[in-house]
């Protein structure tokens, strides 16, 4: 059961941008302060972005707001040897719910919450005596500023819209942390956020060939331990 949860996690992380830590960033961030993230939170919901002249400077800053994000949504499938479709949930600082909508366990939930762990089998909840501990924050590793650092092949591919939202759009390399698997990746990133929007992934080898990942940085999110 653990393994069944523990994929998914880190197939998402490898369809971001393939970094492996959250310590440092989560370090600073600690440092900082409660007030350096509501600024940077506010930061990122007012004026526009702009592509500069250094594409991957463009990716890191906003590897570094969504870090700073209290909760956000993501969608994604991919396609390879077998299907996935997943709905992810995050709210800050350690919980999770996943939605297993296609493929093998559509229909299964996963509810995370610090150690404690719920899943949701043929309708019914049940508390699983599974600790998922540093394998969750994958999650999120993929926006960490270590992990940047191995980008090649960065550039700024002009505008687009995900949703009706305007877009910059980027396209890199690089490889992802567990395998190293080489890969090629666009990310869309909200002029009006800053924040990633969408990343789209195609994998040279491997299993898994594409993954699509749209975010919603933008609803709210609340996570409570389920009760049937």
């Amino acid at each position: 059961m653990k393994k069944d949860l523990f994929i998914p996690l880190l197939i998402l992380a490898a369809a971001a941008l393939g970094c492996s830590t959250i310590r440092d960033l989560a370090a600073k961030k600690d440092a900082a302060g409660a007030n350096s993230s509501t600024a940077s939170n506010t930061s990122a919901s007012r004026g526009a972005t702009t592509a500069s002249s250094d594409p991957k400077a463009d990716i890191i800053a906003a590897s570094k707001k969504f870090i700073e994000l209290p909760s956000f949504s993501a969608k994604t499938e991919g396609t390879g040897g077998s299907e996935l479709k997943m709905q992810i949930d995050y709210a800050a600082p350690d919980r999770y719910h996943l939605k297993y909508l296609a493929g093998t366990g559509a229909g299964m939930e996963t509810i995370m919450i610090g150690k404690q762990t719920y899943m949701k089998t043929g309708g019914t909840w049940r508390k699983m005596p599974v600790d998922l501990g540093s394998s969750v924050p994958t999650l999120r590793d993929s926006f960490t500023e270590e992990g940047l650092k191995t980008l090649t092949n960065v550039k700024f591919d002009g505008d687009d819209t995900v949703d009706g939202k305007s877009a910059l759009v980027y396209s890199y390399s690089n490889t992802t942390p567990q395998g190293n698997y080489p890969f090629t990746s666009k990310i869309w990133i909200g002029k009006d956020s800053g924040v990633p929007m969408k990343i789209q992934v195609d994998y040279a080898s491997g299993t898994l060939k594409t993954m699509n990942v749209v975010y919603d940085t933008e609803t709210p999110v609340t996570i409570e331990p389920p009760v049937n």
